[in-house]
């Protein structure tokens, strides 16, 4: 039962940490490496000691939020988005038609999903009650950091598990009990909390974390891309959540819980973050532009990386031999399916430049005879093309958990009308789409469509749709009820829930 092993997992973190799986993979972006397992006594008493421990955590985070993770791009969450085209009668059909009883990965995939990141959590509440009692052999700058990120990834999985198996936040029922909420490493206490419960500690933790990172987060004095060298204390900013990755999820944890107009003021934090308060301080995130394509697959940044956040570091996976390369857009027909999504104008689009590439193809029916209608033209992701194990191009192997135009996307739905239209007109422009005003009877509509049309093979586009509670997603032939928005808890697992 995926209780028990949740449980028994829970106890085994308790007394000994297992690091070897994590840092068998271990690249130069974790800058510190033990000398042998040890127990979590011993490990967490040192600076050395608890960044290890978090680098751990992160690891294991490559195999939730990374491009081939249980919540990443080739997940159950991507496919439920309606963004790809399935064998008929497959898993993956079944998934995108919201279909979860009649799937065969009900059982494996979902339950890796909900069990993996409560893995991380586990982890993460053993670095962070350890860390108490050893505060005075910690420095203050480490301990504020590393304290701060543990809190912040903790409330971000816990997070993302609640918009997977929770309620449409327009549809809470306030007296169920969705999902447990764990902070403590305790197999007897496995409550499970109302959303309210729920999102009540998703916020504890945030504010916890932002407040020790806002201490001594070397993106607030620094230039967050200087920090890109195994050489700086702290280094690659971009692939933590760092202080303004905070800021940002409290603007989307804000925006899923109603509350408008705090999402538009974190979001306000994130947008004008720059590195310094001098005068010739730079904005810390830009957005990608058509004046960076340089029309290279080794110098253009095809995943946007000047607009990431935060996120994490996948540099041992290889796009190339992943089950990515054939992800094919949605529909009987993707010529006239990128129309539908991306207007007639698709070809100048920068997102469809980027993100997508075209190629021929022919689609097989189960039985393996040739669908005459499915020999089309065949447009496949190519967002992460780029991330490739051992490669020497620019790319620097960051998965989003965060880009800026979510920010922008926030500002445009939920600010001053005035201030959206300002923030539409700039991403158009970097887009290399036309601009036309946003209007406060559109606004919404049009807002999520550019977010569906940006956030493809992220996992983020199936909560787009949650939030929206869309009933018909573009390219779906069925529509999709708040029952079908909330994936059914592994079936192992539910049967334990009281």
């Amino acid at each position: 039962m995926y209780i028990l092993k949740f449980k028994l997992m829970m106890k085994k973190v308790i007394y000994t940490v297992g690091l070897s799986m994590m840092l068998s993979a271990c690249t130069d972006w974790l800058t510190v490496q033990p000398e042998a397992s040890m127990t979590t006594e011993t490990l967490f008493q040192t600076d050395n000691g608890v960044k290890y421990g978090l680098n751990g955590a992160y690891m294991l985070a490559q195999y939730v939020y990374g491009p081939s993770g249980s919540l990443g791009g080739t997940s159950i969450v991507e496919n439920m988005a309606n963004t790809y085209l399935y064998t008929i009668n497959s898993d993956g059909e079944k998934w995108a038609n919201h279909i979860y009883e009649d799937t065969d990965s009900q059982k494996n995939v979902n339950a890796s999903t909900f069990l993996q990141s409560y893995n991380i959590i586990a982890n993460l509440n053993s670095l962070l009650n350890e860390m108490v009692a050893h505060q005075g052999k910690i420095t203050p700058e480490c301990y504020a950091i590393v304290r701060g990120e543990a809190f912040a990834l903790r409330a971000c999985c816990h997070f993302d598990l609640l918009r997977v198996y929770g309620p449409v936040p327009s549809k809470v029922d306030a007296g169920k009990r969705y999902l447990p909420y764990v902070r403590v490493n305790d197999p007897e206490n496995y409550e499970y909390h109302t959303f309210d419960q729920f999102i009540e500690y998703v916020q504890a933790d945030l504010d916890s974390a932002e407040f020790l990172l806002g201490k001594y987060d070397p993106v607030l004095t620094t230039k967050i891309s200087s920090t890109e060298s195994t050489s700086y204390e702290w280094s690659y900013r971009k692939s933590r959540i760092n202080y303004y990755g905070v800021l940002g999820l409290q603007a989307r944890v804000a925006l899923w819980n109603g509350e408008e107009e705090k999402a538009v003021r974190y979001a306000r934090l994130v947008k004008d973050a720059k590195d310094s308060e001098e005068s010739w301080a730079q904005l810390q995130f830009k957005l990608t532009t058509p004046d960076d394509d340089v029309n290279s697959f080794y110098t253009t940044d095809l995943s946007h990386y000047s607009e990431h956040i935060c996120g994490v570091k996948c540099d041992q996976f290889d796009f190339s031999t992943s089950s990515w390369a054939p992800r094919r857009l949605a529909a009987t027909n993707d010529v006239s399916y990128r129309e539908l999504l991306y207007g007639e104008n698709y070809a100048d689009d920068l997102r469809y430049q980027h993100f997508w590439t075209t190629g021929s193809g022919t689609w097989y029916a189960p039985d393996g005879s040739i669908l005459e209608q499915y020999k089309v033209i065949s447009i496949t992701i190519n967002k992460f093309s780029q991330f490739l194990a051992n490669s020497t191009n620019d790319c620097k192997d960051n998965f989003p958990i965060m880009r800026l135009p979510e920010i922008y996307f926030i500002m445009m739905e939920c600010g001053p009308l005035d201030e959206a239209n300002v923030l539409y007109e700039e991403y158009c422009s970097a887009r290399n789409i036309e601009y036309v005003p946003l209007t406060d009877a559109d606004r919404q509509e049009r807002v999520m469509l550019e977010s569906i049309r940006e956030y493809v093979a992220e996992g983020q586009n199936f909560f787009t749709y949650k939030r929206n509670n869309v009933r018909r997603m573009f390219g779906a032939t069925s529509d999709c009820s708040e029952d079908q928005y909330i994936v059914p808890i592994p079936e192992a697992e539910s049967l334990n829930v009281k």
